[in-house]
């Protein structure tokens, strides 16, 4: 590990990972991750805590033994599966400079995607990311749905289609009246 990226640790709660103390003022300072707990604690969607493992900033661990990046993975797509899908376009997005925050859903494949230089916490998300993989049969109402739902949060709705070789790829939706 470089002698620049902190060492912070967190800890697998259910289907969560949990900083706390001076670790979790640390994550604060690298940037927008995690929603602040009751407690004081930095609780970490799986797709966050992922991209920060891989990225070495953060060390995970679950039971006192500490997870490598495609032990966590494996335990969280065992949980959700369709974790893989949520950190391929999570991370891609991360990659390109943007701030990214887990959507609402559970149902679906969902990220809230802020413009670049947003104060977060301040301003809130421009867009409402929703994926899907390549060749995944989708309703065409299940896409009406998601495009009235980011317009009535007053988001923009993005469609991001993972391939087979795990590339991202980016339609914006948008509703028209009739």
């Amino acid at each position: 590990m470089s002698a620049l990226k902190p060492q912070i640790r967190g800890e697998v709660a259910d289907r969560f990972v949990i900083v706390r103390g001076n670790d979790a003022v640390a994550l604060r300072q690298l940037g927008h991750y995690g929603e602040v707990g009751d407690r004081g604690e930095l609780v970490l969607d799986p797709v966050e805590a992922a991209y920060l493992l891989e990225r070495g900033f953060l060390v995970v661990e679950s039971g006192g033994r500490q997870l490598s990046f495609p032990e966590f993975s494996s335990l969280m797509m065992s949980k959700d599966p369709k974790f893989w899908l949520k950190y391929l376009i999570y991370s891609d997005l991360k990659r390109r400079g943007y701030t990214v925050k887990p959507g609402f859903s559970q149902n679906y494949v969902e990220l809230r995607l802020y413009k670049r230089g947003a104060d977060v916490g301040k301003e809130g998300a421009k867009y409402l990311v929703f994926g899907v993989a390549e060749g995944t049969p989708i309703d065409l109402r299940t896409i009406i749905e998601k495009a009235r739902e980011a317009r009535n949060l007053r988001k923009e709705l993005i469609i991001a289609v993972i391939d087979s070789q795990g590339e991202v790829c980016y339609y914006t939706i948008t509703l028209s009246e009739l």
